[in-house]
C-alpha cells in the first residue's frame, strides 16, 4: 500500500466472529457474520506489519493472519504503472 493515501478496508465473515488488526496502527475491526465492516486509515511511513485475527474463531485461528507492506507513494505509483495488481513480494 502507498504512504499518505486514504486506504479503506472492507471485510465480512461468512461463518463466525473474526477480527483483524494491523500492528502498530489504529486499525482494529471485529467481523460479525452478516455484516460488512469498513475502516479507513492513512499510513504515514513505510512499514511491514502483521495483520492477525484477534478474535478466537476456532480450529486454525493461530494461522489466520496477513502481511501488510506500506511503501513510499512514489515507489508504489512506479510499480503500479506497469502492473494491474500488486502483491507483497518485493521486486
Amino acid at each position: 500500500m502507498p504512504t499518505d493515501t486514504r486506504i479503506t478496508f472492507r471485510a465480512a465473515s461468512a461463518d463466525v466472529v473474526h477480527g483483524f488488526l494491523i500492528e502498530k496502527t489504529n486499525v482494529n475491526v471485529t467481523l460479525v457474520p452478516g455484516y460488512i465492516a469498513s475502516i479507513s486509515t492513512r499510513f504515514a511511513a513505510p512499514a511491514d506489519s502483521a495483520m492477525p485475527c484477534h478474535e478466537y474463531c476456532g480450529s486454525g485461528h493461530q494461522a489466520m493472519w496477513a502481511h501488510v507492506r506500506v511503501i513510499d507513494k512514489s515507489r508504489f505509483m512506479a510499480l503500479a504503472k506497469g502492473q494491474r495488481r500488486l502483491n507483497c513480494v518485493a521486486p
